[in-house]
């Protein structure tokens, strides 16, 4: 999953959570006020009925008590009112039935407990509503000037609670506001989260842009263009990654050329050691091959036959290093010629090596099958001559006693490269040796074949000049494949 994706749905989730807990803590805010209101306005409507009700309650008369309640129906909107005596008994209710029940619930006790008016949200017969209580006290006034003075006023100060009265007040209207005011807090939500989200995913998009530049800046160092620059956008931390890297990839761009540099000059150093000593040697060893060529010629008859042995093993080792000396200088050449490359039919120059080695592979009964659909491509044609030619004869010398030994070439090509493949069905490779068989002088112990073990090096060093890829895929006594690949170029019309 992408980085971009994962942080959308972080930011969706976000949005929503976030979202979801504004709208709940809104809609009991707003539920809260409104019944504050509900409660409120029952109270100013109703302040004046606890001393309306006073002489009822202190006679405990439901006759005085119910036509003041009924009223405080139609004044308040109430659906029930009750007056409860100090101990929860029903002294009078709007529905008579209740009048003489006791009641021990919560809410009556929390209102025969409260010294002040309140209220309380309950459900009632499966309605909701506000249920207002109001303390009943008992009033004394002075009649006399002495008991005036004695007691400090005109009105004596409540001291006696007579009870409680309590009114159901409907919140219909409230919730119907409360729908109202909580879709209109759903929208502004969901129009604000949409413009949050949607300016962040910009905002997103905008950082991963920059990001997304420092991975392709990465990706071609990694592909070898050293010295890729990234566009420097801010001086945020961004910026400052980006002029880090800058400065990293040109350091190493630096460091790649000096290094190139000095390992092509002690690439050159080497060649020209290899080329010195095998062109030197080339002459003594012709030498010494003629001379013994010579001397067998000449004097076999003085010779018996331990002298012709050794005779022979000296033009026999002679000739080994003159073949040593000449995959050494065609090694070294690889790479000094400056040939131009020409435009090179991949299946012709395979025909060229398959008839020049012709009658070696009708000696060991080789059937060599070619791909009729060899992609065609750019590239110097002698140095292509000498990696088919390495690979094939390779598979050949190793092709070991199969009944139906075979030899398969072809290739294809695929996005930015052109691939080769050589494959037999010899004594194969064991993967320990696959990385090894391409150095110089290394050749397989599992049977004695002839050969100087350099042609797979020639075969490496093409490849690596044309900065390519070898490899191999094999497993011993199953055969070998050999895969090159190369660099796609202009293709031949």
């Amino acid at each position: 999953m992408k980085l971009q994706t994962k942080l959308l749905i972080f930011l969706v989730s976000m949005a929503l959570l976030v979202g979801g807990l504004i709208i709940f803590l809104s809609q009991r805010s707003v539920h809260t006020i409104l019944l504050e209101e509900v409660a409120k306005r029952g109270l100013l409507r109703t302040k004046d009925l606890p001393a309306a009700t006073v002489s009822g309650f202190q006679i405990q008369s439901e006759t005085v008590i119910l036509p003041i309640l009924q009223a405080s129906l139609k004044k308040t909107g109430a659906i029930y009112a009750i007056a409860l005596d100090p101990r929860g008994r029903v002294l009078g209710h709007t529905n008579v039935i209740e009048t003489g029940k006791v009641y021990d619930d919560p809410v009556t006790r929390d209102a025969l407990r409260s010294d002040q008016p309140g209220y309380r949200e309950m459900t009632v017969d499966g309605q909701t509503v506000v249920d207002v209580f109001l303390p009943v006290w008992s009033v004394r006034q002075a009649t006399t000037e002495e008991e005036f003075l004695l007691l400090g006023g005109r009105e004596l100060k409540e001291t006696t609670r007579l009870g409680t009265l309590r009114l159901g007040l409907p919140t219909s209207e409230i919730l119907e506001t409360e729908n109202r005011i909580k879709n209109q807090i759903f929208w502004m939500m969901t129009i604000s989260g949409v413009v949050v989200v949607s300016a962040s995913v910009v905002f997103i998009r905008k950082i991963l842009w920059r990001v997304r530049s420092l991975v392709e800046g990465t990706e071609k160092i990694s592909r070898g263009e050293y010295g890729a620059l990234v566009p420097i956008r801010s001086k945020d931390e961004l910026g400052v990654l980006s002029q880090s890297f800058n400065r990293m990839s040109e350091d190493l761009a630096m460091a790649h050329e000096h290094l190139e540099n000095e390992v092509k000059l002690r690439t050159q150093e080497l060649e020209s050691v290899v080329y010195t000593i095998s062109h030197d040697l080339k002459s003594p060893v012709v030498s010494m091959q003629g001379m013994a060529s010579i001397l067998m010629e000449d004097y076999r008859d003085r010779l018996d036959e331990k002298g012709k042995h050794y005779l022979q093993r000296v033009i026999a080792n002679a000739n080994y290093m003159e073949e040593m000396i000449i995959d050494l200088l065609a090694l070294s050449r690889i790479g000094r010629a400056h040939n131009a490359p020409e435009p090179a039919e991949v299946r012709s120059v395979i025909e060229k090596i398959l008839d020049l080695h012709q009658e070696r592979f009708a000696e060991k009964g080789i059937k060599v099958i070619v791909d009729p659909t060899l992609p065609q491509f750019t590239f110097d044609r002698t140095q292509m001559t000498a990696l088919f030619q390495n690979l094939i004869t390779n598979a050949a010398k190793f092709i070991g006693n199969q009944p139906r030994p075979r030899i398969e070439i072809g290739g294809e090509e695929s996005g930015e490269w052109v691939q080769f493949y050589v494959k037999d069905n010899g004594i194969g490779i064991d993967p320990e040796y696959h990385g090894k068989v391409f150095g110089v002088f290394q050749r397989l112990k599992d049977m004695e074949v002839e050969g100087t073990g350099v042609g797979l090096s020639i075969v490496k060093k093409v490849i690596d000049l044309a900065q390519g890829k070898i490899w191999i895929e094999s497993a011993k006594g199953e055969g070998a494949a050999f895969f090159v690949r190369f660099p796609k170029t202009e293709k031949i019309p």
